[in-house]
């Protein structure tokens, strides 16, 4: 993902959306299979999309627990996935 990227996902409106429904906007956006980021793909590119996901899912007022739930993840990686989000914009 590029920084153009990086910019352009931060005009995604995720108001009150849910973590699928910005899942699926993001996998959009990004050119990636909504199944790989709602799955258990690990490939590097899968998973800073999904950590996006995270990180808007928060930003709409998602509690990680909420984000993991419909992820099928841990809490604690949701909260992980959150924190690289955040350092990669510089907000951490």
């Amino acid at each position: 993902m590029t920084d153009a990227d990086k910019l352009a996902a931060d005009n995604l409106n995720p108001a009150r959306g849910t973590v699928r429904r910005i899942a699926r906007e993001v996998c959009e956006y990004t050119d990636t299979r909504l199944e790989a980021v709602m799955g258990r793909d690990q490939t590097p590119a899968t998973c800073r999309v999904r950590e996006l996901v995270c990180y808007i899912a928060e930003r709409s007022g998602l509690s990680p627990n909420q984000i993991s739930r419909a992820l099928g993840k841990d809490g604690s990686t949701v909260r992980h996935a959150i924190q690289n989000e955040k350092r990669r914009r510089g907000e951490a």
